[in-house]
């Protein structure tokens, strides 16, 4: 016992003083050069921390060394704050070695408390040492002091959390790390216990310290080093090697400690030669992903190897392929969770290596291990795939069975193998772009075809009811003469009548006999008869004609449920357009492939057919709503310069196409038109593009706007002339009727589809307006528009 108090006291004193403080350093050092290496010799991310934490530990301990020695020789003052130094410096350095030990993975609730925790000891060092050295009165001994004894219950509750948090997370050598926190706690606890009021410094707790600072010898060899091993030459023979070496796992029931011994880590054996052959022949880009990880796991030697990819959106990751070379077969692709690898998601999104060996608390590799179903991962090995455009993906390499260490070597190895493939790779994502672009564009095509085919089926169920009135009121047309002739033979027969009634009144004065009297009598009755007959008649065929007259109605030739039915039809063939029409636009921006020239014309003609459709279909619905009544009308100030500039925007493209001159003669002070801003729109829309359509290639067509006054009144005559010939006299009469070109072939000199005229007209009309052709032969035709400035302020229905 009294050997132990003098070694305490040794080192709480001159000489110990200096001993101890050469000592710590040393075996610091020594462990930071261990740390050094291996970071040098893995690039792993743990000895990167165990680098940074031993080093500020030693820098700690460096600055008190050297601050121990100039104080005591006098060279610098305020020896009285040494003390303070040395105890802030021991809780300092056992909280970052014990960090490092914790969590040597990175930890980002862990770090954020180590800087605190490091900022708090600095700001209560600093703390303590303006109160020592503010003292007016000479300070006394330290170890009697309130700071002595809060230093200890600080350094105690570092020891406590550090031993927990080795306890709960169990990483890789936390029993050599738990002594060395135990140590501490027990030094701490004598600490405040043991030491003599007298004195500077804590033997007791540098006891405790030394015999626990030699055990951080150990900490890089938590993680194993690349070794050279005995020559293997084949696949096959590395295969019988780790299935050897997994059997007696098995039996054993304990996981190797050593990797599966092996120099030769790159294979050519044929298998290897005849994966590569496959992956030059394959065009299929599922095989060819599969093929690549084959190639790779087996000239890499690696149990496992996935193929990852990098999204279009740059954030997300997903495995292409794998292979098993363990087990020979390959592995199905899947999306990569980045929150459960983060460590490897960040390296593969920067483009950059990464190794990992194989730790229980890296959650990288338990993350890994969850979503492969593999108890331990393993080693790993990530090397990213870049191109001239970026990250392309990265392969990823792990040897959950021969728990292979990978080494820099191997790195460089498949950093050049990753660059041979970039090509290859690119191919197959070009070609599965390619086929999932064609896959979508031949379902938009059938779903538009369906729909065409629905839409077909309710417009021949229209032409079927269109029929049936045509065959009413033919019919009606028919009982119509029936009831005239009947009228008229009914009138002979009154006439005849009355004749017979005469005779019969002039012979009842007479001598006739009484056999004429009685023929005349039944004459008569019989006229009276047949009169009878066809008076019934005639009110039976009035009342069918009424009948009929009223299924023809004009304002019921479409019901409300059709014309509901036809807009909804219209609008769900929306979707498909734009979807013919963006996969057309995708196709000529070239984003998938170079287009030829004959190739680019077709889809040019796909993209203006479905366009054109997209207008028909517009007046489809509009046509729907004129008929139905349900077309709201709601009159309002109207800038007639804004609604002209909006119809030449519109018509724009299809004047270009023909490249005709738009000319425009509009007065510079036009009021505004009380009117619909929609319907004055499609009115010169419609009229623009039929003067377009009827005008021949590099013609003329004028826009020309005057105001006139007619009845008292002002109006606003639109005038839009083409030069498109003119229209024969025997055609003006279907020029504004919308089934003229079911029922006869082409006017000529008309550009309309048979609708946007009949559209025009009927909105023109709705608005109180006039609309009329006026057509020169050989020179071309002027459609006239007049609205009036005014209009009553109730909405309109266009019906």
């Amino acid at each position: 016992m009294e050997l132990i108090n003098q070694l305490l006291t040794f080192l709480a004193n001159p000489p110990g003083n200096f001993i101890y403080n050469l000592v710590v350093p040393a075996i610091l050092a020594g462990a930071l050069q261990g740390a050094i290496g291996q970071w040098r010799a893995t690039g792993y991310p743990q000895s990167q921390r165990m680098v940074l934490g031993l080093g500020l530990a030693l820098a700690g301990q460096a600055v008190l060394l050297l601050l121990g020695i100039l104080m005591y020789q006098n060279i610098l003052p305020g020896l009285s704050v040494l003390p303070v130094l040395d105890r802030a410096v021991i809780v300092f350095s056992m909280a970052w070695i014990l960090w490092v030990w914790a969590f040597p993975e990175p930890s980002r609730p862990a770090d954020v408390v180590i800087v605190i925790a490091s900022l708090v000891l600095l700001g209560a060092a600093v703390v303590g040492i303006l109160e020592r050295s503010m003292s007016p009165v000479a300070p006394n001994s330290f170890n009697a002091s309130l700071q002595a004894l809060l230093w200890s219950i600080g350094g105690l509750v570092v020891m406590l959390l550090g031993a927990l948090a080795l306890l709960l997370r169990r990483p890789q050598g936390w029993a050599t790390g738990l002594a060395v926190a135990t140590l501490g706690i027990l030094g701490f606890t004598l600490d405040l216990f043991l030491t003599p009021a007298q004195g500077d410094f804590s033997g007791v707790m540098r006891f405790l310290m030394l015999a626990g600072y030699p055990l951080l010898l150990t900490l890089p060899m938590r993680f194993p080093m690349p070794v050279n091993f005995p020559k293997t030459r084949t696949v096959a023979a590395y295969q019988e090697k780790v299935s050897e070496a997994r059997k007696r796992e098995v039996e054993t029931g304990e996981t190797p400690s050593q990797p599966i011994r092996e120099r030769r880590r790159y294979s050519t054996d044929p298998k290897t030669l005849q994966s590569l052959l496959l992956l030059a022949a394959e065009t299929d880009p599922k095989n060819i992903n599969q093929y690549i990880a084959r190639s790779v796991a087996q000239s890499m030697l690696s149990d496992l190897c996935f193929l990852l990819y990098v999204g279009e959106d740059k954030s997300s990751i997903y495995i292409a392929s794998g292979y098993d070379l363990i087990r020979e077969e390959s592995l199905e692709g899947g999306l990569l969770k980045k929150d459960e690898v983060p460590m490897l998601a960040n390296a593969i999104l920067r483009g950059r290596a990464l190794r990992l060996p194989a730790s229980t608390t890296s959650s990288d590799l338990k993350g890994l291990g969850d979503m492969l179903g593999l108890s331990n991962a393993g080693n790993l090995l990530n090397v990213p795939i870049t191109s001239e455009k970026g990250i392309v993906g990265s392969f990823l390499l792990l040897s959950p069975y021969s728990n292979r260490v990978w080494s820099a070597d191997d790195q460089t190895f498949l950093a050049n193998i990753a660059s041979s493939f970039v090509s290859i790779i690119e191919r197959g994502k070009r070609i599965d772009e390619i086929r999932l672009e064609r896959e979508r564009a031949r379902h938009a095509a059938e779903e538009a075809q369906a729909q065409m085919a629905r839409l077909q089926a309710a417009n021949a169920d229209l032409n079927n009811q269109i029929e049936t009135m045509k065959s009413q009121a033919e019919q009606a047309v028919r009982l119509t003469v029936e009831r005239n002739e009947m009228t008229s033979k009914l009138a002979e027969l009154q006439a005849e009548n009355e004749k017979l009634r005469a005779q019969l009144e002039s012979l009842s004065g007479g001598t006739t006999p009484v056999a004429t009297n009685e023929q005349l009598e039944n004459e008569l009755r019989m006229t009276l008869r047949e009169m009878a007959r066809l008076q019934n008649a005639l009110a039976e065929s009035n009342m069918r004609i009424l009948e009929l007259e009223n299924k023809t109605s004009p304002s019921a030739s479409l019901t409300t449920e059709q014309a509901e039915v036809i807009a909804s039809i219209s609008q769900e063939l929306r979707q498909p357009m734009s979807s013919i029409i963006g996969y057309a636009d995708l196709l000529l921006g070239e984003s998938v492939g170079i287009l030829g020239a004959l190739q680019r014309k077709f889809i040019e003609r796909i993209r203006a057919s479905t366009e054109r459709i997209g207008s028909l279909i517009d007046d489809l619905i509009q046509i729907s709503t004129l008929e139905t009544g349900l077309m709201s009308l709601k009159p309002e100030p109207v800038d007639l310069n804004l609604i002209i500039d909006n119809a030449m925007a519109y018509t724009s493209s299809q004047l270009r196409e023909k490249n005709i001159t738009l000319r425009i003669d509009i007065p510079e002070n036009m009021p505004p038109l009380h009117t619909d801003r929609e319907a004055l729109q499609q009115i010169l829309i419609h009229l623009l593009q039929n003067a377009g359509a009827a005008s021949a290639v590099e013609g003329t067509v004028t826009l020309r706007v005057r105001t006139q006054r007619k009845n008292g009144n002002e109006y606003a005559l639109i005038q839009v002339t083409d030069t498109g010939g003119g229209i024969p006299k025997e055609d003006l009469p279907r020029v504004f009727s919308r089934l003229y070109r079911a029922d006869n072939v082409l006017i000529q000199g008309v550009g309309d589809t048979g609708v946007g005229l009949s559209i025009a007209k009927a909105l023109t009309e709705a608005q109180g307006g006039q609309i009329w052709v006026d057509t020169e032969m050989g020179a071309g035709s002027t459609f006239n528009v007049l609205l009036p400035f005014k209009q009553p302020a109730d909405d309109h229905k266009a019906g």
